[in-house]
């Protein structure tokens, strides 16, 4: 069994997300594996030795026992000396590409970054992919419209690219309801973060009419609070008591919403994956997405789609889904023979063949 060392980037930069789900579940299911915790100082003061605060930096993965270091070894060293085979970048830091003997496996979640460029001007994160694409032994793309990117935009050789879809474990997730109250009101559903390629305020627009519409209706927007621009828009819109923002504890509280909305609204401009799609499927949740992206091949026949930059096409959408009970129960039937083609262990399964290739 190959032993790979995967680092902890992505754990740092986030509580919880995408890319932190997709490396905890290469890790399970699979008796072999065991998880390595390497722990380094912060070395940002030489000078306050005894302040230094550990954090974790790696971990091993596939049949390696556990160790740790103390506080003064060095993660280029450790990059260095680890006994593994392979090496899986969790994000796209190239700060060990001076330094690494062993191939590395580099995983593509996007190219949101190259796709609005104009948005992330200041960002390094498009740079350094680049160079890490260009090295990696071989790439896994999470869909083929991430491969089709990576051809189109970086030059990188089909060849490379190995398209590997993610997955979901929501349909083994107990729900939890939330403390919202929710007066028997129904609701649309909007999940996670709102920045710009999200298209927050083009779904506003579309949705405010709906909202005065139909007054036992109501948008949660899961996440964090609305900024005031987001709050000025939604007071604007007339909507300001027919939306609330609510930060899920848990994934059981965002099952929840899912089982219990009236749809599952994904307005996005581009996703590489989208996996939204994926829990609204395993919640037996309607979906009206756009058709950026990724999206249309991830939900296949089990959407009703709309142009994300045409409000009275993704206002039509909307109201279709929610007036039209037989629609529904398609959207939903289609949503769980859709989910069948998606996998952890699938996902594991491949990943580990593309490793032994490497």
């Amino acid at each position: 069994m190959k032993k790979v060392l995967i680092d902890n980037q992505v754990y740092e930069n986030q509580k919880f997300g995408g890319i932190s789900r997709y490396f905890n579940e290469l890790k399970l299911g699979n008796d072999t594996i065991q998880e390595m915790e390497l722990f380094v100082s912060d070395n940002s003061n030489k000078n306050q030795i005894n302040k230094r605060i550990q954090r974790k930096l790696a971990r091993v993965i596939f049949n390696q026992p556990q160790i740790k270091f103390g506080k003064n070894d060095f993660y280029i060293s450790q990059i260095k000396n680890l006994q593994y085979n392979i090496f899986h970048p969790t994000y796209y830091d190239n700060y060990f590409l001076a330094h690494l003997k062993k191939p590395f496996v580099l995983t593509v979640h996007d190219m949101i970054h190259e796709k609005y460029a104009e948005y992330f001007g200041n960002s390094f994160d498009s740079i350094n992919k680049r160079r890490l694409c260009e090295k990696a032994a071989k790439i896994i793309a999470i869909s083929n419209t991430t491969k089709k990117d990576l051809v189109d935009i970086f030059n990188i050789p089909k060849e490379k690219i190995e398209v590997i879809y993610h997955a979901t474990n929501y349909d083994s997730i107990a729900e939890d309801k939330p403390d919202i109250d929710f007066q028997g009101m129904r609701y649309l559903l909007f999940t996670g973060n709102r920045s710009f390629y999200k298209n927050f305020l083009t779904f506003l627009i579309a949705v405010s009419p709906i909202l005065k519409q139909y007054k036992d209706l109501q948008l949660i927007c899961t996440g964090p609070v609305f900024n005031s621009v987001e709050m000025r828009w939604i007071k604007d819109l007339g909507i300001g008591d027919k939306v609330k923002s609510f930060f899920c504890e848990s994934d059981n509280e965002l099952v929840y919403l899912y089982k219990n909305a009236e749809c599952f609204v994904f307005p996005s401009l581009y996703e590489g994956f989208g996996f939204p799609i994926l829990e609204a499927f395993a919640c037996n949740c309607p979906l009206v997405s756009s058709n950026g992206g990724s999206l249309m091949e991830i939900a296949g026949d089990a959407a009703v789609y709309f142009d994300p930059k045409n409000i009275k096409e993704m206002r039509e959408s909307i109201h279709d889904v929610i007036t039209d009970f037989s629609l529904k129960k398609e959207l939903i039937e289609a949503g769980k023979i859709r989910l069948k083609d998606f996998s952890w262990d699938k996902c594991r399964t491949e990943t580990n063949l593309l490793y032994n290739k490497v």
